[in-house]
């Protein structure tokens, strides 16, 4: 089997409602949607998302690009189900490894749709195994009025969901009005924590922890700028709550070095961001190896990059629950595949079938498709 193709679709669908963190505001999910074709016939679906530009550069119009001249076309030929060596091509053709991680992202997410389909198995039973079927989901909450955002943390505990993450901003004593409010409407057991997004100086941290400590702050997640580690520790070491580790980490390397900085006592893991299933396994085991928990986060995936994380959490046991993220019609209006992701009571169900078990909705791809559908082939 070869590959002999590729298909790229930049694709934006509507949010439900907007979504307000400390880097901004965004009502347009956007993603690129990839399907690797072989000369059999079969086909890989793999998607990158995005919710705002970071370190990569990446954005849903430059990820087309480097799939249409720079990295498809080191495909073209290729043993799709030589997951490695098909990725050490693109490994080779750049300066650094890991490059265009989200770029990557999409087309190792398509080699493991391949490879799982070929053996007529689910990727997670590719991976090693559905070690868990139901995985119990959190949610994040965008910065909204205390009163609307206490409203919506009560409906969402009382649909089932079994964390809620509240986004942080760069005035800290608001956060922490916010978060005993919310407290206050869920009850002193139900998990919570703090996302500022990097927006808090390594003093505005401390403060926040010193704060709500008290009052069952969870986990706070990536305080400061994703640089600064010295920063990272001197926050950790001020408290006995959960530091995690987010933008810090983009691949294997970066967890390292958490580690040897003593930064985080957690990392969290965004397949979209971290290149892709492989570079997310190998993260997982350095983390576990350097005695630090992993979560999962998003970046807020349409159908196929949900069905990703599933799997991916399914059989990976390092990964803690709540899980971020569950099904995209949580937050869009929409989809592009044809299967609803099951989302209930606060847990969701790792999709059935072969490969990723989901199947594109091409009406729904069409009509969300912004821009100039791609190909590279032969």
């Amino acid at each position: 089997m070869i590959i002999t193709g590729i298909e790229i679709w930049p694709v934006r669908v509507p949010y439900k409602s907007a979504y307000t963190t400390s880097r901004g505001t965004v009502r347009h999910a956007e993603g690129v949607v990839v399907r690797i074709v072989t000369d059999t016939g079969l086909a890989g679906l793999g998607e990158a998302s995005f919710l705002f530009p970071d370190r990569s550069g990446e954005t849903v119009e430059t990820v087309p690009l480097i799939l249409e001249r720079r990295l498809g076309p080191l495909l073209l030929g290729a043993d799709p189900l030589d997951i490695d060596g098909a990725l050490g091509l693109l490994d080779r053709a750049c300066c650094e490894q890991y490059s265009f991680p989200y770029s990557r992202a999409a087309l190792d997410i398509a080699l493991h749709d391949i490879k799982a389909r070929e053996q007529d198995v689910p990727v997670a039973v590719l991976l090693g195994g559905v070690q868990r079927p139901r995985l119990a989901v959190g949610r994040s909450l965008p910065i909204t009025p205390p009163d609307e955002l206490v409203a919506c943390a009560v409906a969402l505990r009382e649909q089932g969901y079994r964390g809620l993450t509240l986004k942080g901003s760069a005035d800290w004593r608001a956060d922490v009005e916010r978060f005993l409010a919310v407290r206050r409407a869920v009850g002193d057991e139900f998990p919570l924590e703090i996302d500022p997004n990097q927006a808090y100086s390594v003093e505005d941290a401390v403060a926040v922890v010193t704060a709500l400590e008290p009052h069952g702050l969870a986990n706070l997640e990536q305080p400061c700028a994703w640089w600064d580690l010295e920063g990272m520790a001197r926050v950790t070491a001020a408290t006995s709550v959960t530091v995690a580790a987010d933008e810090s980490v983009m691949c294997s390397a970066d967890v390292a070095m958490v580690a040897r900085m003593r930064a985080a006592n957690m990392v969290t893991i965004k397949l979209a961001r971290v290149g892709g299933i492989s570079e997310g396994v190998r993260m997982v085991e350095v983390a576990r190896a350097a005695g630090l928990e992993c979560n999962m986060g998003s970046k807020h995936t349409f159908g196929i990059g949900t069905a990703a994380i599933l799997h991916f959490c399914a059989s990976v046991g390092h990964v803690s629950e709540p899980i971020g993220y569950g099904s995209p019609l949580e937050r869009f209006a929409d989809d592009v595949i044809r299967e609803d992701i099951c989302l209930a009571n606060g847990f969701a169900t790792v999709p059935d079938g072969p490969g990723l078990g989901v199947t594109l909705d091409e009406d729904k791809l069409c009509r969300y498709t912004v821009g100039a559908r791609l190909k590279v082939h032969a």
